[in-house]
């Protein structure tokens, strides 16, 4: 058991899903860069018959435009934050967007902040097409509040958020005419859980956590419980040490529809009017830079702004010399200065 838990650690710190959901924690640490949220206007919209709350942000001066900032995975708050850990990814880009006359909404998803889970059937939750709902009512909120029209409104999102993003673009291409793509889910969701389960697998063999026979047991599990969520199945009742450490049962539903759709064909089916924004990063533990390429390649037709960070983590943190592992991947940091340049340049030219 102490193997598994030992393994799972791992999984947590480099996981998409799992720094999303908070179930690991970091130790707090003082740092002098946190967000000023002093510009913020609390705010609320509904979707779905649900009551979201969120943060309207406004420049200091002349408004140019409008940004709505999407987090990634898990019941993440408008701040990027979830549980203990509190890495404030969305804030810094709100505050960023603010500095270059950018207006911004951020709001806290289903299971986080002020939103919570007040009227969510707890049998039925909604899944990744409801998000894509509830981040299509906040735009338009966003473009009403604030009399912003398409042709100056950006949607960005990190991480899984810049599937949704995807998503509404693939819904209303017409709604907004930026997209940013910060250290995004690059490949088919399941896919990237797959990837990032062997690899985390392999190194567990490395050290002598698994045994081989144990590693391939446990990679069979998995590989069939993808095989069941794709195909709509239910999954084995069998306790799996991984499977129900990463809540698949749970989140099935919400897997199979962000499984759906390849994010590079999302891509490329952008108009070529688009200005796009997209970031990797050599410290990423979540998305690699190699799987980054395929939307990149699939950007290709847009106004395209990419940008490779050799010491951004997956949060945009700034880790300098320090090196990717899980204890780094999840210390709330600074915002990348790497980051900070390119998406400023970027935003000046909106």
């Amino acid at each position: 058991m102490m193997r598994t838990r030992g393994l799972l650690a791992g999984l947590a710190a480099s996981m998409l899903l799992l720094v999303g959901a908070g179930t690991a924690a970091a130790a707090p640490i003082n740092v002098p860069w946190s967000p000023d949220d002093a510009l913020d206007s609390e705010v609320s919209f509904e979707s779905g018959g649900i009551t979201f709350y969120g943060s309207l942000r406004m420049p200091v001066g002349d408004t140019r435009g409008v940004a709505l900032v999407l987090p990634g995975s898990g019941p993440t708050d408008r701040n990027g934050n979830s549980g203990n850990l509190q890495l404030n990814t969305t804030a810094y880009v709100a505050d960023e967007l603010s500095r270059r006359g950018i207006a911004s909404l951020r709001f806290d998803k289903l299971g986080s902040g002020r939103t919570g889970l007040a009227g969510v059937d707890s049998n039925n939750p909604p899944g990744f097409d409801a998000q894509v709902d509830n981040a299509a009512d906040a735009l338009a909120f966003l473009q009403q509040r604030t009399g912003v029209g398409a042709d100056r409104t950006t949607v960005i999102g990190h991480s899984e958020g810049a599937l949704t993003a995807l998503r509404l673009a693939e819904a209303d291409s017409a709604a907004f005419t930026h997209v940013g793509l910060l250290e995004p889910l690059s490949i088919r969701y399941l896919d990237l859980l797959t990837a990032q389960v062997d690899r985390n697998i392999g190194e567990a063999v490395a050290v002598g956590q698994f045994t081989e026979e144990q590693a391939a047991s446990s990679r069979d599990r998995f590989a069939q419980a993808v095989a069941d969520i794709r195909a709509g199945r239910p999954l084995s009742a069998e306790p799996d040490p991984i499977v129900d450490g990463l809540g698949l049962r749970q989140s099935a539903t919400f897997l199979r529809e962000a499984d759906a759709t390849d994010p590079a064909n999302l891509a490329a089916a952008l108009p070529d009017s688009y200005s796009s924004f997209l970031t990797c990063s050599d410290k990423d533990l979540n998305v690699s830079c190699g799987q980054v390429e395929n939307v990149r390649v699939a950007l290709g037709h847009t106004d395209l702004h990419f940008a490779h960070f050799a010491n951004s983590s997956h949060m945009l943190g700034e880790l300098g010399p320090l090196p990717a592992d899980p204890n780094t991947a999840l210390a709330p940091l600074p915002l990348s200065g790497e980051f900070r340049d390119a998406f400023g340049r970027w935003v000046d030219g909106l």
